[in-house]
């Protein structure tokens, strides 16, 4: 408790004075004596629920014994706007933050977390509408709910950004921030039999099939926002019938309140940046992107070069940062760039043959889950470094090294000979399809050579359950496009096959042979090469 004993005394007697006894169903304090940032001629902060309260919500002042400044609410209000916002949140908003019960604390705990339920309900149904099937990949800390909800309030409310930074940059800001998250806390715990989340003691993470936020939502979520900021302002004005001498002294308290100024506060500035991964950081604005990855790399005084990287229309390019020091380079796959269109005419050529996945937000879904669950697996497949997921960018490390597609065309080619990084993905493709995921995009384009063995660099289209026999065809078929060196790719094809027998499922290899999977390459290859493939394929199945 912040408050003496001697001060809740005072306190619970004053209340006693403005409603009768008897109707009185609770005391609670709140504010800058009980956050522990007030001054020595701040007044003490109180809200008195009453049953049956006429007026619905009032404000009461009391210069004696002590000042003090008293909310006196209606209980059936307080709880309609605990669960549905009924005075814009006015009264109960008051309770994000830390608060003291004098009497009745059972009370407060309940108008408390129903009111946490619904704030953590709206926040979710905005990041699930925002990052739609990325959003499982998200930790939602507890306080994320509550600077959250505090920006939105200040943004209606601009003076009470005062209170809401120095509640938790005051000497006692950490337990103000306990305090106040231990309601989400108990909130998460309460809607987790609903199935839209999981709750840990770190934070929540979504199940966006189970909270389906789409544009109505956001529209709605919108909708409300401002609907509360006039209610809000309503309820202020209908609550705060005082005197001339009471007025004046409010106006002059918020206009210092606004030119103090207070110091920047991250979390209430941008709520977002609370945000965590499980692998790599989220980035909340990518109009920012560049300066937040040099501070996640380390670098302070830098330059940038930008580069394309892979075939003409990939959405990826290459950053490198550089100081007097060191240099670092990392592969920025944008899901939204125009150049992403391929998979819309990809899906209209080969759609007898696979579903491609076209939309930014589950190709950066499945690239991300996948990149986390093959290199649990022990593939090798690049860090992730950062995301934006509003934006749906995600950041990788960027891999040294010639992709396969290089050197298997240095073997069609009759400049090199020796088909070992083949062979070795081909092991590496009847692993991955032993484990229930097709990589959907197997062009050898997509992988690195590198010291450490073959890196995979691209799985927005890798599935659990996924076709696995259109991996083996588009890696044969793609491979051997516009060639006439039969017997250069018959090498590159028999050492693919070979490897990929040993472990891999012969049925898909059977499978891959059909005119289903042939159809949408036959234009690029001679009928010699077709001929010759397909036999391989028979052979090895």
């Amino acid at each position: 408790m912040r408050l003496t004993a001697e001060e809740r005394q005072t306190l619970s007697e004053l209340a006693g004075t403005l409603v009768h006894p008897d109707r009185i169903a609770g005391v609670a304090a709140y504010g800058s004596k009980v956050a522990g940032y007030a001054r020595p001629d701040s007044d003490y902060d109180i809200v008195v629920v009453s049953k049956r309260f006429r007026e619905g919500v009032r404000y009461r002042y009391l210069d004696a014994p002590i000042a003090v400044s008293a909310l006196i609410v209606d209980q059936e209000m307080l709880d309609l706007d605990a669960r549905s916002s009924h005075l814009g949140e006015f009264v109960v908003g008051r309770f994000l933050n830390i608060y003291e019960p004098i009497s009745n604390p059972e009370l407060f705990k309940t108008v408390e977390l129903e009111y946490k339920k619904r704030v953590m309900v709206e926040a979710l149904l905005e990041l699930s509408s925002d990052y739609g099937e990325f959003g499982r990949h998200l930790l939602v800390p507890y306080d994320y709910f509550l600077f959250d909800k505090l920006h939105r309030r200040a943004a209606i409310y601009p003076p009470a950004t005062y209170s809401y930074v120095h509640t938790y940059t005051c000497a006692l800001g950490d337990e103000n921030r306990r305090a106040s998250t231990a309601g989400f806390e108990a909130a998460a715990l309460a809607l987790q039999p609903r199935g839209f989340l999981r709750s840990d003691p770190a934070g929540v993470r979504l199940v966006p099939e189970k909270l389906k936020g789409d544009a109505f939502t956001r529209v709605q979520s919108l909708f409300s926002v401002t609907a509360r900021g006039v209610t809000q302002y309503a309820v202020h004005g209908y609550a705060g019938r005082v005197g001339p001498s009471v007025f004046s002294r409010e106006a002059l308290s918020k206009l210092r309140r606004m030119r103090e100024n207070p110091p920047p506060f991250v979390p209430l500035e941008r709520p977002r940046s609370l945000l965590r991964l499980e692998e790599g950081s989220v980035i909340p604005d990518a109009s920012f992107l560049v300066k937040e990855l040099a501070r996640l790399l380390g670098f302070e005084s830098y330059s940038t070069k930008e580069s394309d990287i892979g075939e003409p229309y990939s959405t990826t390019r290459v950053l490198t940062f550089k100081d007097s020091a060191r240099e670092k380079a990392v592969v920025v796959k944008n899901y939204t760039d125009v150049r992403s269109l391929k998979w819309a005419l990809l899906g209209i050529w080969a759609s007898a043959a696979n579903k491609f996945s076209t939309g930014p937000v589950s190709r950066m879904d499945r690239e991300y889950g996948m990149t986390l669950a093959l290199r649990a697996k022990g593939v090798l497949v690049p860090l992730i470094l950062a995301a934006a997921p509003a934006e749906r960018i995600l950041i990788k490390d960027f891999i040294a090294g010639p992709t396969l597609a290089s050197q298997i065309n240095d073997v069609l080619k009759g400049d090199a000979h020796g088909t070992g990084s083949v062979e070795e993905y081909g092991r590496l493709m009847a692993k991955v399809h032993g484990w229930g995921v097709a990589v959907g995009d197997t062009k050898p384009s997509n992988v690195i050579v590198s010291k450490e063995g073959l890196y995979l660099t691209d799985l927005e289209q890798a599935v659990f359950g996924g076709d696995k026999a259109w991996d083996i065809a588009e890696f044969l078929y793609y491979t051997a496009k516009l060639s006439v060196r039969e017997d250069a790719m018959r090498e590159v094809a028999v050492a693919f096959l070979a490897s990929y027998a040993q472990g891999g499922d012969g049925s898909s290899i059977a499978k891959a042979k059909g005119p289903k999977y042939f159809g949408p390459f036959r234009p690029f290859l001679t009928p010699g090469m077709a001929k010759m493939l397909r036999d391989l394929l028979t052979d090895y199945a």
